[in-house]
């Protein structure tokens, strides 16, 4: 007979830059949680917002950090290292977990008994409304945060909704912080690399808003920045990048001509808006192949 589990103390990570309304609702999402409280840490990494209160309130107890440079890697790094907790759950301030997010996720992560691995969650995208989403919404509802997806096809989970065992993240190393997008991946994959795999976890939901078309644009403008950031520094990586940020067009296009619930006049233009995007990508590409050009944050 096995003895019994020792309490796990979840500590749950929030990066907000510029997004103070979203953080409120985040936190009063937390504060409902069926997990129990005794057992739960919160830290807010403030990561050079300007919308900051001067004297900011909050819903439920946190620990406010402040990371002035840009990139909610690093800020994420800067709350979770050194933390006295036994499971990271990382989450963004425009989600809005459900009542037993933490509860499931801690469930997925003790399911696999001894072994370790992470937990990626669902991420439930909802148009602002819910029967008439506009055409980028429905995009995104379609394309975006598929985690189960994620995990079986690339062996990873998004920041949005991901538990760390903290032994997995003090071993690693935290995320790298230089990228200010596509961290989450190459966490993932080193992960894997020394035997923890990536795991979904069906029933550990968050709510995230599905994205207006200029949402969707700077999005995918950021993963070619992060890819870029992460590639060799050559001639040859930036192409392979290119390549890799185009290549998915085809696999859109075929998504968004098989949703049987969209008109076939609303297909097409999910279609077009599809290869717009990857024309946002080819131009972003060419803007940032050029010396001391920014990658979005």
């Amino acid at each position: 007979m096995k003895p019994p589990r020792p309490p796990i103390v979840v500590g749950v990570v929030i990066p907000v830059y510029d997004d103070w309304y979203g953080l409120q609702r985040c936190l009063r999402a937390l504060a409902r949680q069926t997990y129990p409280r005794e057992l739960l840490r919160l830290r807010v990494v403030n990561n050079g917002s300007s919308d900051w209160p001067a004297d900011p309130a909050f819903p439920l107890p946190v620990e406010v950090f402040h990371h002035r440079r840009p990139g909610s890697y690093g800020a994420r790094n800067r709350a979770a290292r050194g933390w006295s907790v036994d499971v990271l759950a990382f989450t963004d301030a425009d989600c809005e977990p459900t009542p037993q997010w933490i509860e499931q996720g801690v469930c997925a992560l003790i399911a696999e008994d001894d072994t370790a691995v992470l937990a990626a969650g669902r991420i439930v995208l909802a148009a602002r409304s819910a029967q008439a989403p506009t055409a980028a919404e429905q995009l995104d509802q379609i394309l975006g945060f598929d985690q189960e997806r994620t995990v079986r096809r690339a062996g990873f989970g998004v920041t949005a909704n991901l538990f760390v065992p903290q032994q997995v993240f003090t071993e690693l190393g935290g995320f790298l912080a230089h990228t200010r997008s596509g961290g989450d991946r190459d966490f993932c994959q080193r992960a894997r690399l020394i035997g923890v795999p990536v795991v979904y976890a069906p029933l550990a939901v968050i709510e995230h808003p599905a994205r207006h078309w200029q949402a969707l644009v700077v999005k995918q403008r950021r993963i070619v920045g992060g890819r870029l950031a992460l590639s060799a520094d050559s001639l040859l990586g930036s192409l392979q990048v290119l390549f890799t940020s185009l290549r998915p067009v085809f696999s859109e296009s075929w998504r968004v001509l098989a949703c049987s619930r969209a008109s076939w006049s609303r297909r097409c233009h999910l279609l077009l808006l599809v290869w717009l995007l990857r024309g946002a990508v080819l131009l972003e590409w060419f803007r940032l192949i050029f010396p001391a050009q920014q990658a979005l944050r």
